[in-house]
Parts: structure tokens; sequence; C-alpha cells
């Protein structure tokens, strides 16, 4: 078997029955990879949907397993223990896979030995049409590429070529499983609301220890996934919650990152030193706008990045204070990996 395609899903049976249609059509041997699905405790007839999968491609490996425990990482570590390849290869339940993005992703890794991460296009499926505002928030990089990172969206360009390993997106996302086990496996994600106190940094956290320790990653356009943006995703209500969720996830890498709560002076020189690791992706995501209040595009643009800063300010500063209060958060969040994925007693 040459992958194994791992796919976290929680009550959203509608979206997964229509990413898996396009996983039992990819042009890859059927008896070569496997599609595992990794229920996260839906209520709803995602069971049955699976097992619909089951029973009209039965040439097809489809492996259905139940885990209630909450948030992401518990269908991605459950993933990476039932997969029978050395290639995983992690989707969201929301995407549409090309027919060749399989082939391209295990092409690249025998292509490139050396590599441990492939990722690929991640285009937009909009459920209707985007505001204007939307367009602030694409940024183009410097050889021609862009994305959209509040929405999972990139496209870099035609060509094969490393990238920084935080540029392999979560919902297209390959790693080889000896290296998701030599860096420690992913960090909490997706933690449902009444639990965010216990969000992480997720794949961005997996990234940057790639990153660290010299690991390659390799984009390949080919590796290509349609992402379903629903109309809520399109918001500023939805892009409020996004960037608090943001700020929780910058406390929790700067808490690991000094293995502790820090003063001011040793959070500056923690955010520094990160910045330098992400340095390419921080000009361009996280760069101020020029604001010039003699163009209403500027100032409507300056407007919403203040707005949407305002809100990640805010999850950085509840999630300082839960560590600092509650000892259980804080040693959650310096736990040496996560594998068991258990969410504490609290």
């Amino acid at each position: 078997m040459q992958a194994s395609i791992i796919i976290p899903s929680c009550n959203r049976a509608d979206q997964l029955f229509r990413c898996m249609k396009s996983l039992v059509a990819l042009d890859f041997a059927s008896a070569e990879y496997e599609i595992i699905i990794v229920d996260n405790g839906s209520t709803d007839n995602t069971r049955e949907v699976v097992i619909s999968y089951v029973k009209e491609y039965p040439e097809h490996i489809i492996r259905y397993f139940y885990d209630a425990i909450p948030g992401l990482l518990t269908g991605r570590h459950r993933g990476a223990k039932e997969a029978k390849s050395e290639i995983l290869v992690y989707v969201d339940d929301d995407i549409h896979a090309e027919k060749g993005w399989l082939t391209a992703i295990v092409d690249s890794f025998k292509r490139y030995p050396e590599e441990h991460l492939v990722g690929g296009k991640c285009l937009p499926i909009y459920e209707t049409e985007p505001p204007d505002w939307l367009a602030y928030f694409w940024q183009t990089l410097p050889d021609g590429g862009k994305m959209l990172g509040d929405l999972s969206l990139c496209d870099f360009g035609e060509a094969e070529k490393e990238v920084h390993p935080t540029w392999v997106f979560g919902l297209n996302f390959s790693i080889l499983k000896t290296s998701l086990y030599d860096l420690g496996g992913f960090h909490p994600d997706c933690i449902s609301p009444q639990f965010q106190h216990f969000q992480g940094d997720g794949e961005s956290g997996l990234s940057m220890k790639a990153f660290e320790k010299g690991y390659k990653a390799v984009y390949n356009p080919k590796a290509l996934v349609y992402h379903e943006v629903p109309a809520e995703r399109m918001t500023l209500g939805y892009f409020d919650n996004r960037y608090f969720y943001q700020g929780i996830c910058n406390s929790y890498t700067e808490i690991r990152r000094n293995n502790g709560i820090t003063s001011m002076v040793a959070r500056t020189s923690i955010k520094r030193k990160i910045k330098n690791i992400l340095r390419p992706l921080y000009r361009i995501v996280f760069s101020k706008p020029k604001v010039s209040i003699q163009s209403e595009t500027n100032f409507e643009k300056g407007m919403l990045f203040t707005r949407f800063r305002a809100m990640e300010r805010a999850g950085y500063n509840f999630h300082q204070e839960m560590a600092r209060k509650n000892p259980v958060v804080l040693n959650w969040v310096l736990k040496e990996n996560y594998f068991d994925y258990e969410l504490p007693k609290y």
C-alpha cells in the first residue's frame, strides 16, 4: 500500500459524502491506497455515509473509526495509528480532490526522497459570491503565487518547488509517518468553543518543528484540491472568531517556546525569535497595511485589519490568563507530545 488518506470528521456528513466521491474517483489503483475516516463524535449520519461507500465501492479500502474525544487532534493521531502506509495524506472533509492529486503526492515523495512533507494547490469552491472585502486578505507572494490563509486557500504557481513547511496547509497535508512521530506529532487544533483554552497551534506547530530540524517540504501544483467555502465563512463574525483563535494559537506557541509564562520583556524576545523562523511568512501575512485616509478602499482595509488584530490580541490575552490561573491548562500546553490526544479533566 502506497498511501493512507486520513479524514477527521464530525457532524459533516454532507461534506464528507462529496469528499469521498472524489477520493474513490482518483486515477490511482484502489488496492494501493486506503481511506481512513475518523469520526470525532458525530451525531448525524456520518457512519451511514461511510457504510454506503463501503458497499458501493468494495474494490476500495475504506476504514471507519469512531472516537468521541473533541478536537481535530483526535482524527489526526488516531488516523496515523491506524494507517498501514508510510505516506500519511491528511485532508479536511470539505475538500474535493482532483483525479491526479494522490498520484502527484506519491510521485513527489518518490522523486525527492529527502522531502518529509508534500503540499499542493488549495482552490476555493465558494457557496456564494465572496464579499468585496475578502480580496484584502489574499496575499501576493514575491514569485507570483498567492494565498488566503484565513480560508486555507493557496496557489503557489505551476512549478514544483521546495517551500517553507508552514506553507503545507492542513487540508492538503502529506507527511511521512516516521517524520510525524520523529517530530512529536501534531498539536491541538479546532477545539470546540467550550474547550478553547486547550486550543493549540495545530499543524503549524508541527511544521515549525520540521523547519527547525531542517526537514524539507515540497509543493506540487498537481496535488490539487478544491475547498468548499460556505457563506458563513465569508462574514465578519467568522473572521472575528478566526482571529480570536489565532491569538490563542500565538499564546500557545509562545508558552511552549519559553517553557512557561513569560514576562513582557521575555515575550518580546520570543516573538522576535518566532518571526525570524517564519520571516518569509510574516512579511506576507502579518505586515500591517499602509492606510491612507484619501483612499476609501485602503481606509476600509485598515479598519478591518485593526478590528481583526484586536480580536487576535483578545484571544492571546484570554489564553495567557487561562494558563496563568490554571495549572491544568499550562501543563497541557507544555506536554511533550499529544499522541494520547485525550483532553485533561477540567
